[in-house]
């Protein structure tokens, strides 16, 4: 048994896998795992930005690197698998993180809607306003505000004009736009 250890041993010294790894220096190193890091930086920025494109530039130095200091086609191979096999390992890790820690109520991964929920201005039925009398707020030349019950609406006078405080008569509701006439005294 110990002449057959021996033997996988030795065969596995010289095998492209153990070399890539036992010969490998120190540049090869530095660049490979500075890229890695630079790419797990990037994974915590939204977008695609410099420390991404920087730490895939890195890594494929470090790989070039490699194979003009004594590599072969097989230790490329096995360099391209285990960044490879590192990138999957880092996104799962990282999104991980981001969804079942504190990380994810941070405002750089919180992704609540901006849009108003309920009932909005552009959402509210104004037909209730018609033949109501209210007052103008300001003065509609054509497009103002003015208040019938305490409500404040945006009106539309049909006629043009009418004078601030003026008494006005609600005469049509199209969708959004409450049409009003100035009442006759």
């Amino acid at each position: 048994m110990n002449i057959l250890t021996a033997l996988l041993l030795e065969g596995f010294a010289d095998s492209s896998f153990a070399r890539l790894f036992t010969q490998m220096n120190g540049w090869t190193i530095a660049l490979f795992a500075v890229g890695l890091i630079l790419c797990a930086v990037e994974m915590c920025i939204p977008g695609f930005g410099a420390c991404g494109v920087s730490g895939v530039i890195l890594i494929v130095a470090g790989i070039v690197l490699r194979m003009i200091y004594g590599g072969d086609l097989l230790m490329l191979l096995y360099m391209v698998l285990i960044a490879l096999a590192l990138f999957i390992l880092m996104f799962w890790v990282f999104s991980r993180l981001i969804t079942k820690s504190r990380l994810s109520k941070t405002a750089l991964f919180h992704t609540d809607s901006t849009v108003p929920t309920g009932a909005t201005a552009g959402t509210m039925d104004f037909t209730h306003l018609l033949n109501s009398v209210g007052v103008a707020d300001t003065a509609l030349h054509p497009v103002g505000r003015a208040r019938f019950d305490g409500e404040t609406v945006d009106v539309v006078a049909r006629d043009g004009y009418i004078a601030k405080d003026s008494a006005v008569v609600v005469v049509g509701v199209e969708g959004q736009r409450v049409v009003v006439i100035e009442k006759e005294k």
